[in-house]
């Protein structure tokens, strides 16, 4: 009765002892992973419009100072306009009346 032998590599024997051996391939599905999360949150916001060149978009944002800022694109030009937090007064005509429907749409008629 013959016995075999088992012939192995010495990266073999070395990869069964190395208990960091599988690090690098977490590492590389970690990234995979969170590269698909990323584009799951931003499908799931609906913000891939705002890269296409045929699209207008307003976006309302709030920055690190508190101010309220109103980002709008038409065509190829990006607009932003900062609002003050003061208050208007004085004196003025009825333009129309604004009513809010059930399901929040707001239709503003005119006098």
């Amino acid at each position: 009765m013959r016995r075999r032998l088992r012939t192995t590599r010495w990266n073999d024997l070395a990869a069964d002892d190395d208990p960091l051996g599988l690090m690098p391939n977490l590492f590389d599905l970690s990234i995979v992973l969170a590269i698909a999360f990323l584009l799951t949150a931003l499908g799931a916001l609906n913000l891939r419009d705002l890269g296409r060149a045929n699209n207008d978009w307003v976006l309302l944002r709030r920055n690190a100072a508190g101010q309220t800022e109103v980002l709008s694109r038409e065509g190829k030009k990006i607009r932003i306009q900062r609002l003050s937090s003061r208050k208007a007064g004085g004196q003025g005509i009825r333009l129309g009346v604004a009513y809010e429907l059930e399901n929040g749409e707001v239709i503003y008629v005119p006098d």
